[in-house]
């Protein structure tokens, strides 16, 4: 890859440079208009679009009816803890191009909405209240991630909604279990730390 950087006429400097904040700038603005002319004609109101817009919604009126409202606070926290680090470990993979997703929700908010602020976290606090102990909660997050890895993923993949650039399946069913238990050992943490 060539270190030259464009300048004002185009061409790329003779001597090789760092490339500046402003630089950085430059290329994120182009981004951002690409991003929001590809939005416009290829994403809004597609099927696909139509379908991020049914998967941010219709699991939260699942989840309300199969909550246990009387922990509400305690499954709300690990879903809330869940959609963060789901967000940011999203936003990380994007960023060093191991994934990308070809069609958003929203053209300006990260990735992949559904899935970091909805599917993940709705499903994660489901296996949180149905699977109390460490070992059923395991086989739980192992079944989670299978589902997730080998079912959900490559559906995504074929809707072209998904794209895997320098990852694969099989390190999403690892990430996933690692991400369920961390976050149950987290919330727990957590949950023990307030009743002392």
């Amino acid at each position: 890859m060539s270190n030259k950087i464009p300048t004002q006429n185009g061409r790329g400097d003779e001597m090789s440079r760092i490339p500046s904040y402003k630089d950085e700038q430059s290329i994120r603005e182009k981004l951002r208009d690409i991003s929001l002319e590809h939005w416009v004609h290829e994403d809004l109101f597609s099927f696909n679009w139509w379908l991020l817009l049914a998967a941010s919604i219709l699991p939260f009126f699942i989840w309300w009816r199969l909550l246990d409202k009387s922990r509400l606070f305690e499954i709300l926290t690990f879903g809330l803890i869940c959609a963060i680090f789901a967000c940011f470990l999203d936003v990380v993979g994007v960023s060093i191009l191991l994934w990308g997703y070809p069609d958003k929700l929203f053209h300006f908010i990260p990735p992949l909405v559904p899935a970091d602020f909805v599917i993940i976290p709705v499903s994660g606090m489901l296996i949180y209240q149905y699977f109390s102990t460490w070992k059923s909660y395991t086989v739980a997050a192992v079944g989670l991630g299978v589902l997730f890895a080998y079912i959900i993923e490559p559906l995504f993949s074929f809707l072209n909604m998904f794209v895997l650039i320098n990852w694969k399946h099989t390190y999403s069913l690892i990430g996933f279990i690692l991400f369920f238990l961390c976050i149950r050992l987290l919330t727990l943490s957590l949950k023990r730390a307030v009743e002392k």
